[in-house]
């Protein structure tokens, strides 16, 4: 089996080389996230993964304690950082690409895996919050929703280590070393479907006007609106985004998490 590499591989590693995350102390954080998975699915497995240039490291694992690192290529997580959506295998054992994966012939027999990316920055996909199970299922939008959601907690773990790692989680620590390359997180809170149906009322906008003026087609638009952001690309999102804001739209998020909009009339 070959190793599957994004077009910005070079970057993305280096990233995950700043992060210094796969030398570090195990986190009770990422074991917790994982049990919450685990149980949340009801699936035997759950795991936070990471991939170097060959290798998949489990940083947290739940059903699989002993498994650290395997072989990058055999990994079902290297297909999870091609993309920015949640990467789903109903049963891979009808699946070409997977049906022989030493993963699903032998132990612990994958027939079943989820896999949210761990996307720190713009296209930066570092690894996984995996689920997989011994038997084929369905998943569906709803569910692939909540993972990714699990996924950006995990993100927001990775941050807050390399704020300790940079020196900046405290303010009583040391400045970070000179030359110290900061990460760009990607934090910005994404986009709810409540949010997006606001947005077109405001503007008074149907479905196909946001989709002739964003760019997205009419059938993404109606599925974010029924489903959630997580259920489609992110550059999909992000155009809506750009495009509500050009005509006035402010949409905010308070300290406690809430999110609402605004609208500058001046704008429309």
């Amino acid at each position: 089996m070959a190793i599957l590499f994004p077009p910005n591989e070079v970057e993305r590693l280096a990233a995950l080389r700043r992060l210094g995350i796969i030398d570090a102390p195990t986190s009770p954080s990422l074991d917790r996230i994982c049990r919450v998975a685990q149980q949340l699915f009801k699936v035997p497995i759950a795991a936070v993964t990471f991939l170097d240039g060959t290798q998949q490291w489990l940083k947290s694992t739940v059903g699989i304690p002993d498994l650290k690192v395997t072989a990058r290529e055999h990994s079902f997580c290297q297909y999870t950082i091609m993309h920015d959506e949640v990467f789903v295998v109903p049963d891979a054992k009808a699946d070409r690409n997977l049906a022989t994966n030493p993963y699903v012939t032998g132990e612990p027999g994958i027939r079943f895996y989820a896999g949210a990316p761990l996307t720190t920055e713009p296209g930066i996909r570092l690894g996984s919050l995996c689920l997989i199970d011994t038997e084929p299922r369905e998943f569906q939008p709803d569910q692939a929703a909540v993972l990714a959601g699990l996924g950006r907690l995990v993100v927001d773990e990775l941050w807050l280590h390399h704020l300790e790692q940079a020196g900046l989680a405290r303010a009583n620590l040391k400045p970070a070393p000179a030359g110290a390359t900061a990460l760009a997180f990607d934090l910005a809170v994404p986009l709810t479907s409540e949010q997006i149906r606001a947005g077109r009322a405001l503007l008074n906008w149907s479905v196909r006007e946001l989709a002739d003026a964003s760019g997205v087609s009419a059938t993404t638009i109606k599925r974010i609106e029924a489903h959630g952001s997580d259920t489609v690309r992110k550059a999909g999102i992000d155009a809506i985004r750009r495009t509500m804001e050009i005509h006035g739209v402010e949409f905010t998020t308070s300290a406690d998490a809430k999110v609402g909009l605004s609208i500058d009339l001046k704008c429309k």
